[in-house]
């Protein structure tokens, strides 16, 4: 089993040999895409391919297929056509292959063919995403994930919450917070809801495609390698990495759905308490991602 690397992930002719060799023949556009540190991709036509850098690249992926599997019935009919599913080829060079969705990523970058600024979206494309990115959360948290048998991951799970880390230090935290003028002490809640649920744990910016040519401008949800029984409430932290309002918004519009409601204070604590410990670890060299989680706060 080998693995695309940096030296020919650049190599087209490469890359359309292993399509053709798994039955993709005539493809007439290949395209590389960004991609994180984990997998290289392309879009092929009306595909998008994705290749494992490693093996333990390649067991999440399946995994993730897996989950994708377990938990598609669950998410229709209302999410018909938006969820990401993968299908897996398995050969000299493994990867993953699925029907390319035509939207936008919206995960701070200048605005370009690629990517929408929330900020720039129409108040009731907001509004539409809001609901949808709840009803998600809603109907994801409802799965029972016991009879699910979710596979464990082998790689390390995004925790948001690092007040459950070793090193978390409060009082040196609430400085670092109090130096913006924010004190952490008045986002606790008394009664924190803390069930447990099936959560899709990095809905952020470039997991969420959009179309914003259009009202209902959800266009795919992708990336489930990140899938964990978690507190449903840390499902909401990726939100603010896009924009607060829409943390703030999709929270609202899930409460009005589910009787186990979550305070807009417990969600907003975590972030603060997550900027607050970077800003402390990096004083000495502040991080500015920090800073723009900190911002719609100040």
């Amino acid at each position: 089993m080998d693995f695309i690397t940096k030296e020919t992930a650049d190599n087209l002719d490469l890359i359309r040999k292993i399509l053709a060799d798994n039955g993709f023949t005539g493809l007439q556009n290949i395209t590389r895409l960004q991609s994180g540190s984990r997998s290289v991709a392309y879009y092929a036509d009306d595909y998008i391919v994705r290749f494992p850098k490693a093996e333990i690249i390649w067991q999440t992926m399946q995994r993730e297929k897996m989950i994708i599997d377990k938990i598609y019935p669950h998410l229709m009919p209302y999410f018909e056509g938006k969820i990401h599913k993968i299908e897996l080829v398995t050969g000299a060079y493994p990867f993953s292959v699925s029907k390319r969705f035509y939207g936008k990523i919206c995960d701070g970058r200048p605005e370009s063919e690629y990517a929408v600024l929330y900020q720039n979206l129409s108040v009731k494309q907001q509004a539409k995403l809001a609901q949808d990115i709840a009803i998600f959360f809603h109907l994801m948290h409802q799965i029972d994930y016991k009879s699910q048998n979710i596979p464990a991951s082998n790689e390390a799970i995004d925790n948001w919450d690092v007040t459950s880390r070793e090193d978390f230090d409060f009082e040196a935290v609430q400085q670092a917070l109090l130096l913006h003028g924010i004190n952490l002490n008045n986002y606790k809640v008394t009664s924190p809801n803390t069930e447990q649920a099936l959560c899709h744990n990095d809905l952020s910016g470039s997991n969420i495609l959009l179309d914003d040519k259009n009202d209902d401008v959800l266009a795919g949800i992708i990336d489930f390698g990140n899938v964990v029984v978690m507190p449903k409430y840390q499902d909401f932290f990726p939100l603010y990495k896009i924009h607060r309002q829409l943390a703030i918004d999709t929270l609202a519009e899930y409460n009005s759905l589910t009787t186990s409601k979550i305070e807009q204070k417990q969600t907003d604590y975590m972030v603060l308490a997550y900027v607050g410990y970077g800003l402390y670890k990096t004083k000495d060299n502040s991080s500015p991602y920090f800073m723009k989680l900190l911002q719609p706060f100040l």
